[in-house]
């Protein structure tokens, strides 16, 4: 018997937590509405053998039940690998074929397919600070979108994940839950923080320009190097985790975006031998998971060594509405921090930016600064963190 698209259910799963400015994911869910039963019951099968036939999957979506049968995924890599034996190719189709039709009855109570999708219905991401749900819920999501509207991207999107998930063994401290941090709508994929967004509400892309050049310090899995990529002269990125930075190239590959270059680097040692018109600093100046921890007078004077004369830092903080007492991610010594920061930039303006997953992250100030000719180590803090929390757009035209 034919699996069947559980169409609704699917629909109200992404309907949860919507990305409306993301265009593939609207035209999956305008397709879901029109496309004839038919149809989407073949696209409903071939999204189940994807899935259900993925060791990586399989771990990304059901970690509970993977952790309580270790042998299943296995089980599901020896049924996928032996497709491509010739002398068993009919007994294992029939094997493979079996397993998919059995647990990709999203109908039948005790399916892997029911389950996932009970669990994405109703669960409540608020207060789950190992992101979790919200780690599967994006996983499916991506899925979806790309199954039904994307499938050029279905290849890449799997290579991606692959990625991801030695990077969850392999790795110590990976942000979400082992999802991707960084999102990128070209490809179909949703990330905690969508790129194309995130820049927009920076406000600075439509101001580069074709001859500058662009250093983004740790850039996490690329895609805003690769999106920036697209309006700058060129953009270096270097980033500690080498998982992520592979993400980056073959996305770049991927998209022929080839005025990027990727490098694994630990940023406290790292000496290129140029400067930058741009350099990028967003919430890395002291990393959460521990791999970045730099003196901060340190890491500002590294930056100003690394910025052309009369180059610009936008830089991205972490809490400012933390107690200030200096640990990761506390940012709500900030005003400190700039007695520092202005000695050697300029503070041209700034804004606070809205948190995407509000229940997991919080409003984070976007500060734009022009680079000193001159270390002035008498220069008087423009910053007042307690007036730049009130405002969420700037306060003049910084990129004029």
């Amino acid at each position: 018997m034919p699996l069947c698209f559980p169409r609704q259910t699917v629909l109200t799963i992404l309907s949860r937590f919507p990305r409306p400015a993301d265009t593939l994911e609207q035209k999956a869910r305008e397709y879901l509405q029109a496309i004839s039963a038919q149809e989407v019951d073949a696209l409903w099968e071939q999204l189940c053998m994807r899935v259900l036939l993925s060791p990586v999957y399989l771990e990304a979506l059901w970690p509970d039940v993977c952790a309580q049968h270790p042998n299943m995924q296995q089980l599901v890599k020896g049924l996928r690998e032996q497709l491509w034996v010739p002398a068993t190719m009919a007994q294992i189709e029939i094997s493979s074929a079996q397993w998919v039709l059995e647990q990709g009855d999203a109908d039948q109570p005790g399916t892997l397919m029911h389950q996932l999708l009970s669990y994405l219905s109703s669960a409540n991401p608020v207060g789950d600070s190992s992101f979790g749900f919200l780690a599967r819920y994006y996983t499916w999501r991506d899925l979806v979108v790309t199954q039904l509207v994307a499938p050029q991207r279905t290849e890449l999107l799997d290579r991606v994940f692959s990625l991801l998930d030695m990077q969850n063994k392999h790795w110590g401290k990976p942000y979400c839950g082992g999802y991707a941090y960084q999102g990128y709508a070209r490809i179909g994929l949703a990330g905690v923080k969508p790129t194309e967004v995130r820049l927009q509400a920076y406000g600075f892309t439509s101001w580069l320009k074709p001859a500058m050049s662009v250093l983004e310090i740790g850039c996490n899995n690329g895609f805003m190097a690769i999106e920036l990529a697209r309006h700058a002269g060129s953009v270096d990125a270097v980033e500690y985790n080498p998982f992520l930075v592979e993400i980056g190239r073959i996305t770049a590959e991927a998209l022929d975006q080839r005025n990027v270059h990727f490098e694994v680097a630990d940023f406290s040692s790292w000496a290129p031998l140029k400067r930058y018109d741009v350099v990028l600093s967003f919430a890395n100046h002291c990393t959460i998971d521990g791999n970045l921890s730099v003196e901060f007078e340190s890491f500002v004077a590294k930056l100003w060594h690394l910025t052309n004369e009369d180059g610009w830092l936008f830089f991205e903080s972490h809490n400012v509405f933390g107690p200030g007492a200096g640990t990761a991610g506390d940012d709500g010594d900030l005003d400190h921090k700039f007695d520092i920061m202005e000695r050697y930039f300029e503070l041209v303006d700034s804004k606070m930016t809205k948190a995407f997953v509000p229940s997991q992250d919080v409003d984070k100030l976007f500060v734009v600064l022009r680079r000193r000719s001159q270390v002035l180590p008498a220069a008087q803090r423009r910053m007042n963190l307690h007036e730049a929390r009130k405002h969420y757009s700037y306060q003049g035209q910084p990129f004029t």
